[in-house]
């Protein structure tokens, strides 16, 4: 299973609780510039439901969390929101969906 495949499995999942997107960030070169967007180190899916926030952070395997992103989750968990790092280590994906939603859920 590729991070890819991982968020997609999780947005679709996610998305039929309420609203969810993806949440992309690099750069692309136009006209000679680098253009960048995105926030470093935020999460991959960036979802509201039930009037709540939430910060997923998808995970394959044993890629780690990297410094940035631990810098969003803390400003995420300050402004009271909820953030979940999703990570699967099953191949599938089945393990990071079940923890998300449980974490949605309550």
């Amino acid at each position: 299973m590729t991070h890819t495949d991982l968020v997609n499995r999780l947005l679709i999942a996610v998305s039929e609780l309420g609203l969810a997107w993806s949440n992309q960030t690099g750069a692309i070169k136009v006209d000679g510039r680098m253009i960048r967007y995105g926030l470093v180190g935020s999460s991959d899916i960036l979802a509201c439901i039930g009037g709540r926030f939430f910060g997923i952070e998808a995970k394959v395997g044993k890629d780690p969390q990297r410094r940035r992103q631990k810098d969003f989750m803390a400003a995420v968990r300050a402004a009271g929101g909820t953030y979940i790092l999703a990570r699967s280590t099953d191949g599938t994906g089945d393990d990071a969906v079940a923890h998300t939603l449980e974490a949605i859920r309550g």
